[in-house]
């Protein structure tokens, strides 16, 4: 099978995270795409919504798609977690799938900073959502894949006017039933949000 891997913060999912994550199966003519929801080590938790909330908004937002899940493995470890364990016990669980993990135009540019990052390259094929057609990586990056045999692949996706931070931002000011969180925040998962008064307990969201 050909597997994609999503991971983010998901913090919450919307609409634009929705359309790259379609264009990717139909792109890549995936057979199935994990969402794996992180628990960002690098982010205050007072800015992210609790772990079951993100996992829960995922499931709603996805449960028409069959070719779709949300994989915790992320979220179930106890310690710091990071790409090249995520990776590893993927390539355990998969080790006869084709693996494709999938990551944004502003995490390629920075991915010298991820730790182990040369080994990660032989447990998948990356993927990378390009931004206004750019396709920048860190020269050590770049220096190290030159006359390689690891694939990296970049796929061109329509623009996505709107972020989570955006959306978290404008629920606090004006609500969840603004425009713009009518127009970006899946239905199912708004009303999971208003009925769960996410953001009253968000202090810093």
């Amino acid at each position: 099978m050909r597997i994609g891997f999503f991971g983010g913060t998901f913090n919450p999912v919307h609409q634009g995270h929705l359309l790259l994550a379609r264009e990717a199966v139909k792109q890549l003519h995936l057979d199935h795409l994990q969402w794996i929801p992180a628990k960002p080590w690098q982010k205050t938790q007072d800015s992210i919504l609790p772990d079951e909330d993100r996992v829960k908004m995922l499931q709603l937002a996805i449960e028409a798609d069959p070719n779709m899940s949300v994989n915790t493995m992320e979220l179930q470890r106890q310690k710091l977690s990071y790409s090249i364990d995520t990776l590893r016990e993927l390539q355990k669980r998969y080790p006869q799938d084709e693996r494709f993990y999938l990551i944004g135009a502003d995490q390629w540019e920075n991915f010298h900073t991820w730790k182990d990052w040369q080994a990660l390259f032989d447990l998948a094929t990356f993927v990378i959502f390009e931004r206004d057609g750019q396709r920048s990586a860190n020269a050590q990056v770049q220096a190290f894949l030159k006359d390689k045999t690891q694939r990296v692949l970049f796929l061109t996706m329509p623009a996505v006017p709107v972020c989570s931070t955006e959306l978290r931002s404008e629920a606090l000011r004006r609500g969840l039933n603004s425009p713009l969180c009518r127009r970006w925040i899946p239905e199912s998962v708004r009303n999971y949000m208003i009925l769960h008064h996410l953001f009253a307990a968000c202090k810093d969201c």
